[in-house]
């Protein structure tokens, strides 16, 4: 292996955590500031412009539902083959993931392009709004292709450590997106002004710019591209076998939290303002860029758990996998509590930055203050399901992913808002409830399943006897 400079199964624990947990952190901090801008330019054209891209979210997650699913999938599978010593294992699985992500791909863009006009009307979107939706996201499922391909080479650096492409990867991508969004929201030269479906394209274009960035870093990384025919693309059914079992429950994962948005989404369009339901939407969804940056260093955390429970796991150093899951865990903490001081006090003036329509302000600023004090339940919870994961028992991060986004969340959020009528408010204190109530639920698989490897993290009986 070519200038791998971590070694997962040997050196210091809480050195490795923050030399991979910063680089993704940074990386994600562009991927979300690509989102902020083009939410920013959208408020630029109108406020239905961003509710229209808001409630687009949900569809663009489907494709994130394939790229993240793939991308942890292939990190545990590769990570785990890297720890063993199996490293011919770990390139079979890399370029096969490959051929799964192009194939995945066409399937998610057939899917989306026949879905969305139906979606976005069971969402009440009419007119302008139901038109500017409908143009955003034709162009991004035509273009997904891009956004699920990088996902292979990005498994395949992060689970040999390097994690410093992966953010090199975002950062290109927001200033393409920067430098593009502008130029065709409003044109210049031959190019004619495109309005929202500029910022469709200039987000196809940093996609694919990124693409092509990141295989030239894997190739020149690693030695999974030397002596490789076209035979090793395609399919074999034990490795995609492999792949589909990893990294399934990973996508549904990411399905379900896609569908969270979704429901969320859906109700509160139930709840309109003095002007129109699109403010209720438009103000969560810029609220919920300013609590994506907040999170950031826990995705960052995530992604390090991930990768040291993977290859920990492969070469059996159960010790290191709790003490890899107890560092995480405790910056993840520091940092959420931190952020949500940010959040809570600075609610008002971060939501003018994006916007000076008086509902919006007010409904986005509340909803950050509910933010502020979810936050580290979430943060424990995105934690305990990578070393899940990483530990190649991604069906119970499904179980949680499903009970947090969907199930549990559509009674919590009915009950809250419309049986007690608590409308609006009723859906964020709903986001508060299930996730403290899903982290509890989880911590305790969690534990049960660490016994089985012989690790002790939380004794619940002995407290008990203890008390």
């Amino acid at each position: 292996m070519k200038n791998q400079k971590l070694n997962l199964t040997e050196d210091s624990i809480s050195k490795l955590a923050i030399k991979m947990a910063v680089p993704v952190s940074v990386g994600f901090f562009f991927h979300t500031m690509f989102n902020v801008v083009d939410t920013y330019f959208a408020s630029k054209i109108s406020s239905i412009a961003v509710a229209a891209i808001t409630i687009s979210f949900p569809m663009y997650m489907m494709i994130i539902t394939i790229s993240r699913g793939t991308r942890e999938g292939a990190t545990a599978l590769i990570a785990n083959a890297e720890g063993s010593g199996n490293k011919q294992l770990a390139k079979k699985y890399l370029l096969q993931t490959i051929s799964f992500s192009v194939i995945a791909s066409i399937v998610i863009m057939i899917i989306g392009l026949l879905s969305i006009p139906y979606l976005f009307k069971l969402l009440s979107a009419e007119g302008e709004y139901f038109n500017f939706a409908v143009q955003y996201m034709n162009i991004i499922f035509w273009g997904c292709t891009f956004i699920i391909l990088d996902s292979t080479p990005t498994a395949g650096l992060n689970a040999v450590g390097d994690t410093k492409t992966y953010a090199n990867v975002f950062i290109i991508g927001f200033f393409v997106n920067l430098v593009l969004d502008p130029l065709l929201i409003y044109g210049f030269g031959p190019i004619p002004p495109m309005g929202i479906k500029g910022i469709a394209y200039a987000t196809i274009i940093a996609e694919f710019i990124a693409t092509i960035y990141v295989f030239y870093r894997l190739k020149k990384i690693t030695n999974y591209f030397e002596d490789i025919s076209f035979d090793d693309f395609i399919p074999k059914f034990k490795y995609q076998k492999d792949i589909i079992t990893q990294a399934f429950p990973a996508s549904l994962n990411t399905l379900c939290i896609a569908s969270g948005f979704f429901i969320i989404t859906f109700f509160a369009s139930f709840f309109p303002t003095q002007d129109t339901s699109s403010s209720s939407v438009a103000a969560y969804g810029i609220a919920l860029r300013i609590e994506q940056i907040i999170l950031l260093p826990a995705i960052g955390l995530h992604f390090a758990c991930l990768s040291l429970t993977g290859q920990n796991f492969g070469a059996m150093k159960y010790d290191r996998i709790k003490e890899s899951y107890l560092v995480c865990m405790k910056y993840g903490l520091i940092m959420m509590i931190i952020g949500g001081f940010v959040i809570f006090f600075g609610s008002n003036l971060l939501m003018k930055i994006f916007t000076d329509d008086i509902n919006v302000i007010q409904i986005g600023s509340y909803y950050l203050k509910i933010s502020a004090l979810f936050i580290p339940a979430f943060t424990a919870l995105q934690i305990s399901i990578s070393l899940m994961q990483g530990l190649k028992k991604p069906i119970y991060t499904t179980f949680i992913s499903f009970f947090k986004e969907v199930l549990g969340a559509s009674i919590i959020f009915w009950f809250l808002c419309f049986y007690l009528n608590y409308d609006l408010n009723g859906l964020w204190f709903g986001i508060l409830t299930i996730n403290y109530l899903s982290l509890i639920i989880f911590l305790y698989v969690v534990n049960n399943q660490l016994k089985l490897l012989g690790i002790e993290i939380f004794d619940f009986k002995r407290q008990v006897e203890k008390n």
